[in-house]
């Protein structure tokens, strides 16, 4: 691979997110990086860094894949944001910007493989290449593009949609992955409730006298004419979900016991 010599020759750089980090990056920078990193091995589930603390290495990932997580709750529970595979780098955002990580990262399989390079080799690294920082730019520019496009299609779904085009379903899929807080307002045939979301997670439901598990399965049961909008503005003060679920499983048990009622009356 050529060799990137001035700041003109890294901004003209490609960078493919398909591509392992360590073959995008010139020879002796790939070498340094080899030499000076230790190769741990991490089941599923494993965590590989923990968010909230402050990074004390930069990752490659050598085989398997990760997930960065949401908030993991105590029972184990957490939300995906999103999968990384082999060859991919991370944990270089707490150490550039000396801030805590943001999401903590486990193994989504057994036999996952990292090579850690610690803090301090890392930054002697940048201090003696600078010029690397702009390609460790890239990797964060690329991310925040994806999540912004993310984002944008969050928005898109925030508008007055009917059931019978997007399935709420999936709509709550959406919610839950992007951890989004916020209120949806269900309107049928003249009936309306809403569902509440905590960090992407139903924590309350109410309808007409309804409220909790009954109101949802109440505006679940309104099926195809059923339409709903999400204020991210508007949350009630009260819980009356229990959030331990997550979210698809509440809605499809909600959905099952619907089921079986229509099918006990007939």
């Amino acid at each position: 691979m050529m060799s990137h010599t001035g700041i003109g020759d890294w901004i003209s750089a490609q960078y493919d997110l398909g591509v392992p980090f360590l073959q995008q990056v010139p020879r002796e920078y790939a070498d340094y990086l080899l030499l000076n990193s230790q190769i741990r091995e991490y089941d599923a589930g494993e965590i590989i860094l923990q968010g909230g603390i402050e990074g004390e290495s930069f990752c490659v990932l050598q085989s398997g894949r990760v997930i960065i997580c949401g908030q993991i709750l105590p029972d184990g529970h957490y939300s995906a944001l999103a999968t990384l595979e082999s060859g991919s780098c991370f944990g270089e955002m707490s150490i550039l910007c000396g801030e805590p990580t943001a999401n903590t990262i486990i193994a989504a399989e057994d036999g996952c493989t990292v090579l850690h390079i610690p803090k301090a080799e890392f930054l002697k690294f940048l201090d003696k290449n600078p010029s690397a920082l702009l390609y460790l730019y890239k990797v964060m520019a690329d991310r925040l593009r994806a999540k912004n496009q993310a984002l944008d299609e969050f928005e898109r779904l925030s508008l007055l949609a009917s059931a019978k085009v997007l399935p709420f379903i999936d709509f709550a899929q959406t919610m839950e992955k992007s951890r989004i807080t916020g209120t949806v307002i269900f309107e049928c045939s003249g009936e309306s409730g809403f569902i509440a979301f905590q960090d992407g997670r139903i924590c309350c439901a109410k309808c007409g006298k309804l409220a909790g598990p009954d109101a949802l399965e109440k505006m679940l049961s309104w099926g195809d004419e059923t339409l709903f909008k999400l204020d991210t503005h508007v949350m009630p003060d009260v819980v009356n979900i229990n959030q331990m679920s997550d979210t698809t499983s509440l809605i499809l048990d909600a959905l099952r016991n619907i089921d079986e009622k229509q099918s006990a009356r007939k």
